[in-house]
C-alpha cells in the first residue's frame, strides 16, 4: 500500500499538539497507519522503524513538520490531511492564538505569564527549559526521555532560582484550575497533590471531584524524580509550595516507593510538615509512615478516601459485596473451558495496582511489564492469566500512547475473545482533553462483536472496566460509563475496584471447575 507524506517547511508545531494530530490522522477513513511531527533525528528513525520513512522525510530539516501516512489512496491521504486543518481551525476560532519564536518575546509581550509548558523533543528540553527558567518561568515539562542528568541539571536551576520544573515526562498538573498538558477537569478544593504518577495524581483528584470537594494544586514531579539520581527535587519544593499556598489546607503525596536514600529525605521533610498529609508510596509499610505523622495509604482508592476523612467526608466507593454479588452475575452462561483473565491497561500504573490486586487470585499473571521477571510475556500471544500495557513502547513506537489514540489497544478485545478460555476481560479508559472524545463508544462495537463470538460457542465473556475522569471533563464520565454497561460491560468505580471484580469472577471459576 503507498506510503504519502505532506512536508511544511519551516513550521514548528509542539509534541503535545502532534500526538493529538496524529490520533486524528489514524482515525480518518482509508488511513492504515500514520504518524506527524517535526522531522527531528529521532522522528526520522522512528517513521523508518514503522515503515512510513521516504526519501522526501530523510531530506527534511528539524524546522520542518510531516504528515506521513499509508493509506489506500491519495485522495484519502488528502482528505485526512484536511480534516488536521480542519481540527486545527476549529480549536483557532474558539480562541485567539499568537505563534512566538522563542520564549523571550512570548514573555515580554505577556510579563505576567509565570509558567511555560515545553513539548519538545526530549533531546532539546534541557535548552528550553533552562530558556524559560532565566526568564522567571516555572516550567511544566512535557517531553520525555531525557537523560536522568539532565534532568537533575535542569532541576537544579530550578532550585536555584526558586521555580518549579516539573517534568520531564510530566503528564499531569493543574495550577490555580486549570488542567494542564493530559489532566482531568477538576473543582477547586482544599487538597494540594504532588506525584510522581500522573494517571495516580488524576485518580485521587477524580475521586474528591466526584465526592464535592476537589484540589488546590496538583504538581508532577515526572515519573524519574524519585529516583537516586534526580533525588526528589520537584517532589521537595512541590512540598514547600503546597505548604506555602494559602489555597492548600491538606498535601497528598504520591509515588512508586522512592529510591533509599531519596525516601529518607522524603520522610524527614514529611515528618516536618505543618498541614495534615496523606501518603502513599506504593511498597512502603504502614509503620514507615505513619512515624512521620502522616496519614498512610496502600491503593489510590483508599488515599483518596482517608484524604477525604480528613475534612469529615465519608465518601464510599460501594462494599465488597455488591463486588461479589456482580460477579456471581458475571459467570452465568459461562462455558466449563473459560477460566482465564486478560487485561488491557492504557498505562503502567493502572496495570501494576490491577496485577498486585489480583495475584493472589490467578497465582501468577504474565505481562510485557510483569511484577517478577519470571512471569515476563514473550510475543504479544497471552497466556492463562495475562495483563498488557498498551502504553509500553513496542505498541507506541510512533504513535501517541492509548490514552489520546484508542486505536492502539482496539484489536486486543477481538484477539482475546477470539480464545475460548477467556472468561474475564478487563479494560481502563482515561479521559483527557487532547484524547478522543468518545473513547468508550469508539470500542463499544467491538465489545458487542466478542460477545458475539463467545456467545457463538456456547460462552459468555465478563467484560469489567473503569474510567478515569470527571464530570467536568468535555467526554464527560458519566456519559460514557452508560455507553458501556449499555453495551453489556460491568463498570466499576475504579481500576482497583475493577480488578477486584475481575478476581472474584476467576475465583467462581475455579469453584466450579
Amino acid at each position: 500500500m503507498p506510503i504519502f507524506t505532506k512536508i511544511q517547511k519551516d513550521r514548528y508545531i509542539d509534541s503535545l499538539e502532534t500526538l493529538n494530530q496524529t490520533a486524528v490522522l489514524n482515525d480518518q477513513p482509508g488511513i492504515v497507519s500514520g504518524y506527524v511531527g517535526m522531522a527531528t533525528a529521532v522522528f526520522k528513525e522512528v517513521i523508518e522503524e514503522i515503515g512510513l520513512g521516504t526519501p522526501e522525510v530523510q531530506s527534511c530539516t528539524e524546522a520542518d513538520y510531516v504528515i506521513a501516512a499509508e493509506a489506500d489512496s491519495e485522495e484519502a491521504f488528502e482528505n485526512a490531511v484536511k480534516a488536521l486543518a480542519g481540527n486545527n481551525a476549529s480549536a483557532e476560532e474558539t480562541e485567539e492564538k499568537k505563534y512566538y519564536s522563542n520564549i523571550r518575546s512570548a514573555v515580554t509581550e505577556h510579563p505576567r505569564a509565570n509558567l511555560c509548558q515545553i513539548a519538545v523533543p526530549g533531546e532539546y528540553a534541557l535548552e528550553e527549559v533552562k530558556k524559560a527558567l532565566n526568564a522567571g518561568m516555572h516550567c511544566c515539562v512535557f517531553s520525555n526521555n531525557v537523560p536522568l542528568d539532565q534532568e537533575r541539571e535542569m532541576k537544579e536551576l530550578a532550585r536555584e532560582k526558586g521555580l518549579l520544573c516539573m517534568g520531564p515526562d510530566c503528564g499531569v498538573a493543574n495550577i490555580n484550575g486549570a488542567a494542564l498538558v493530559l489532566s482531568s477537569i477538576n473543582n477547586r478544593g482544599p487538597f494540594g497533590i504532588v506525584g510522581a504518577s500522573g494517571t495516580g495524581i488524576q485518580h485521587v483528584a477524580a475521586i474528591l471531584h466526584e465526592a464535592g470537594t476537589g484540589v488546590s494544586q496538583t504538581i508532577g514531579t515526572g515519573g524519574n524524580d524519585l529516583k537516586e539520581p534526580v533525588g526528589g527535587i520537584t517532589m521537595l519544593m512541590g512540598i514547600d509550595a503546597l505548604e506555602a499556598d494559602p489555597e492548600t489546607k491538606y498535601i497528598i503525596l504520591i509515588s512508586r516507593k522512592p529510591a533509599d536514600s531519596v525516601l529518607q529525605k522524603m520522610l524527614e521533610r514529611i515528618r516536618t510538615m505543618k498541614k495534615p498529609r496523606v501518603v502513599f508510596f506504593m511498597g512502603c509499610d504502614k509503620e514507615t509512615i505513619e512515624e512521620t505523622g502522616a496519614v498512610w495509604a496502600d491503593n489510590l482508592d483508599n488515599c483518596a478516601l482517608r484524604a477525604l476523612e480528613l475534612i469529615g467526608n465519608t465518601y464510599s466507593l460501594g462494599s465488597l459485596e455488591e463486588i461479589k454479588e456482580t460477579a456471581k452475575e458475571a459467570v452465568q452462561g459461562m462455558a466449563p473451558e473459560q477460566k482465564y483473565v486478560r487485561a488491557a491497561y492504557t498505562g503502567g500504573t493502572y496495570l501494576d495496582e490491577g496485577m498486585r490486586t489480583m495475584w493472589d487470585v490467578t497465582g501468577g499473571i504474565w505481562s510485557n511489564a510483569p511484577l517478577s521477571s519470571e512471569w515476563k510475556l514473550e510475543g504479544e500471544t497471552s497466556k492463562g492469566h495475562t495483563a498488557i500495557d498498551y502504553g509500553e513502547e513496542e505498541f507506541t513506537l510512533g504513535r501517541p500512547h492509548p490514552a489520546i489514540d484508542a486505536s492502539i489497544r482496539r484489536p486486543a478485545i477481538l484477539k482475546e475473545a477470539a480464545d475460548p478460555e477467556t472468561a474475564v476481560i478487563v479494560l481502563d479508559f482515561i479521559l483527557t482533553p487532547p484524547g478522543h472524545m468518545d473513547p468508550c463508544g469508539y470500542v463499544v462495537p467491538d465489545i458487542i462483536k466478542a460477545q458475539q463470538i463467545a456467545k457463538a460457542r456456547g460462552g459468555k465473556i465478563a467484560f469489567v472496566a473503569s474510567v478515569l475522569g470527571t464530570t467536568a471533563d468535555w467526554q464527560d464520565i458519566r456519559k460514557q460509563e452508560e455507553e458501556l454497561r449499555e453495551a453489556g460491560v460491568y463498570v466499576c468505580r475504579t481500576n482497583y475496584r475493577a480488578a477486584l471484580l475481575a478476581s472474584e469472577i476467576i475465583k467462581l471459576r475455579k469453584e466450579t471447575a
